[in-house]
């Protein structure tokens, strides 16, 4: 009798763990397919992903190897490599009309800033996030999402990237460019309960920062990127990182 009651005892205690297991990768392949299936619809370019690690017991959990296409008409291989996303929430949040997440930090991204006839790779994205808001009847903005904004919404307590290295390029350069160190952004308070944002109006408020960061190194400079040729060019953007 005892023996019998070990056993069941062991079978339960795998098939809790078994389900445990289950729920935890079920989480992280939902992530991953959304994240590949809805950030192209969002910023009009590939995402991929290459791993996600989520765990819905204590709300942390990180995105590895994301990486942003480039915009039609742009030559860099990518816009932007993220390295690693490393996320913390409040787990009894999850199944909320609104996610409180505490911090979103983003280590080391590279990114290609690449200038065009009709703008850079970054105002290109922005403009396809700020069509699909249009489209969806969402605030571009930190305003609340609404109830009727499609998806999941987010109340961010803190956003930063850090460390984030920037190549500068453009058509005239033919694969060359000048990378420098961008200083670390952080943004507090996106969205907040009841209504909270949705993840294409916090992708439209990093995109709108980035650029706004880059641009206090190079406004003054993108005009002599379009003299002298290549040689001229590269020598204008070594200016900017002095």
């Amino acid at each position: 009798m005892i023996k019998k009651i070990l056993i069941a005892v062991a079978i339960l205690f795998v098939l809790v763990v078994g389900g445990l297991y289950v729920v935890k990768n079920k989480l992280d392949v939902i992530v991953h397919y959304a994240i590949e299936k809805y950030g192209p619809e969002v910023t009009g370019v590939t995402v991929k992903v290459r791993d996600v690690e989520l765990d819905a017991t204590d709300g942390r959990g990180a995105l590895k190897g994301v990486e942003i296409g480039s915009p039609k008409g742009f030559n860099a291989p990518r816009t932007a490599k993220l390295g690693e996303i490393r996320v913390r929430m409040d787990p009894s949040t999850i199944r909320d009309g609104v996610i409180v997440v505490h911090e979103v930090i983003v280590e080391a991204p590279e990114i290609h800033y690449e200038r065009g006839n009709a703008g850079t790779n970054l105002d290109a994205i922005q403009k396809n996030i700020e069509g699909y808001l249009r489209s969806s009847g969402t605030p571009s903005g930190n305003q609340p999402a609404g109830a009727q904004a499609p998806g999941r919404r987010y109340a961010i307590e803190k956003l930063a990237i850090r460390n984030a290295r920037v190549t500068m390029t453009n058509p005239g350069l033919k694969g060359q460019g000048v990378t420098f160190t961008l200083p670390d952004i952080e943004m507090a308070n996106l969205g907040r309960k009841p209504d909270g944002i949705t993840a294409a109006q916090a992708a439209n408020l990093v995109t709108g920062a980035l650029v706004a960061k880059i641009a206090q190194r190079l406004l003054t400079n993108l005009d002599l990127l379009r003299e002298g040729g290549t040689k001229g060019a590269v020598e204008a953007l070594k200016n900017l990182v002095r």
